[in-house]
């Protein structure tokens, strides 16, 4: 499974798990605070009935003054479940009456900070039940049911009191918050099994709807950018994967039939090139042939016409007398002049077609043409092989040749270099040739400002 797949299902089956801490957690703090008010009011339901019962089962025995039945009654009650501390407070706040007898005969002091979390509160307002800490610093729910003054207590109570006494219970919340404890933690352990089942099932379901599809299409989009142009996917859903791989298979077929179109131009002008070639090599072939034709005709007849001619005029002005001056100067100059002229035509046959080049090679012919024009102009030259060239084919010893002719002319117009060096290295079927100099040099991606700039680079491509 790719690592970029397994991340996303991750992250979403992490959001979504956050997502539903975010939603359960508030609702099982709800539902938590629902049972804690719910478990309250039935602990003070079960205080205020305790207090009735207690109250009802206490009249007889305090009328009668009968203390072993009024401790019985409390310690009856103190058997009950969850209660920890029963009083019967007279009103000088001494408890006539506790569980067991063990607190009889003590005065409370109201100032207590344990007696203050009730009379703090103005009497008419105290409620009868209020949550607090015992001396052992435990939480207990304190119920507080007065004990009003009746005319039957008249006997012994005076008439002016409003109340005989109060009748003090503490009821444990242990319990409850035991209950409330476990009920917490269900619901966590369930709010937990929930997003974990929701996270797994939604991992799952997720690979399953987009994913996995998600997968198939980048695999196949992987595939053809490697060269499968016949990768294609197969569109089961009409849904927006299915949309998207329809997308992609449309695209595909569309690059496909171009890249054949492509192929098929490139392949005609391949074909048209390779035929340009043919005309341009024939083109120069047959150039090169009537170079060669034309420079040995110059040589075999004008070049003998001229040198009678120079010979004649050496024997006419042998045979004017000293006295002619005048003439014998006129026949030093004309032949002089067909002596410059027998120069520019051995030029004119080097530049048409060296002679060198067909009868001795293409190093001996480069050697002639870097003495011809680098050589006057105070230049240093070298020229070297790296390897033994052997017998060329004469097309690509003209092509070497007009190549390194044509670098010596770009040295001598623009390089203003001081030294020149020629390599040569056969490798193969190739023959490599490196023309350098210590001159300006040229930006190769230099655009020219004329046609007719830059025709000797493109010449020798």
């Amino acid at each position: 499974m790719p690592v970029l797949s397994r991340r996303l299902r991750l992250r979403v089956s992490l959001a979504v798990s956050i997502v539903l801490i975010l939603l359960l957690a508030p609702l099982n703090w709800l539902q938590y605070e629902r049972q804690r008010r719910t478990g309250m009011r039935e602990l003070e339901i079960l205080a205020a009935a305790t207090g009735a019962i207690a109250a009802t089962s206490l009249e007889s025995a305090m009328l009668t003054k009968n203390r072993a039945s009024i401790q019985a009654i409390i310690d009856s009650i103190g058997q009950a479940s969850g209660t920890s501390t029963i009083y019967l407070i007279n009103p000088e706040a001494e408890v006539a009456v506790s569980l067991g007898g063990l607190h009889n005969g003590e005065h409370l002091d109201k100032e207590a900070a344990n007696c203050q979390t009730c009379h703090s509160i103005p009497a008419r307002e105290r409620p009868q039940g209020i949550i607090t800490t015992n001396d052992a610093d435990e939480a207990v729910f304190r119920t507080m049911t007065p004990i009003l003054n009746r005319p039957a207590c008249y006997p012994c109570h005076s008439p002016a009191d409003r109340i005989n006494g109060v009748f003090y219970m503490d009821f444990s919340m242990a319990g409850l918050n035991s209950r409330l404890a476990d009920s917490l933690r269900q619901a966590f352990l369930l709010s937990v099994l929930i997003i974990a089942v929701c996270a797994v099932g939604l991992y799952f379901l997720l690979s399953w709807l987009f994913i996995t599809p998600m997968e198939r299409i980048a695999d196949g989009m992987r595939r053809f950018s490697r060269g499968e142009r016949d990768a294609r996917l197969a569109v089961r859903e009409r849904d927006e994967v299915g949309l998207l791989a329809d997308v992609y298979n449309q695209m595909a077929d569309t690059i496909q039939s171009q890249e054949a179109e492509s192929r098929q131009l490139y392949s005609e002008l391949a074909a048209g090139d390779a035929v340009r070639r043919q005309l341009t090599a024939k083109l120069i072939s047959a150039r090169e042939e009537e170079s060669r034709r034309l420079a040995r005709r110059i040589h075999d007849v004008l070049g003998q016409l001229l040198t009678g001619l120079s010979i004649y005029l050496r024997l006419a002005e042998d045979s004017v007398p000293d006295e002619l001056t005048s003439a014998r100067g006129h026949l030093t100059t004309a032949n002089r002049l067909v002596q410059e002229t027998i120069d520019q035509g051995h030029e004119l046959i080097t530049q048409l077609r060296p002679s060198v080049l067909d009868d001795y090679g293409l190093i001996p012919a480069l050697q002639e043409e870097m003495k011809r024009r680098l050589d006057p102009l105070g230049l240093v030259t070298e020229l070297r092989t790296e390897s033994e060239l052997g017998e060329l084919p004469p097309e690509v010893t003209t092509a070497a040749y007009r190549i390194v002719q044509e670098a010596l002319s770009n040295v001598i117009r623009h390089a203003h270099a001081q030294r020149v060096w020629i390599a040569l290295e056969k490798q193969e079927d190739t023959l490599m040739i490196c023309v350098e100099d210590d001159g300006v040099g040229i930006d190769a991606g230099q655009e020219w400002s004329t046609p007719l700039q830059g025709m000797g680079l493109l010449g020798m491509r």
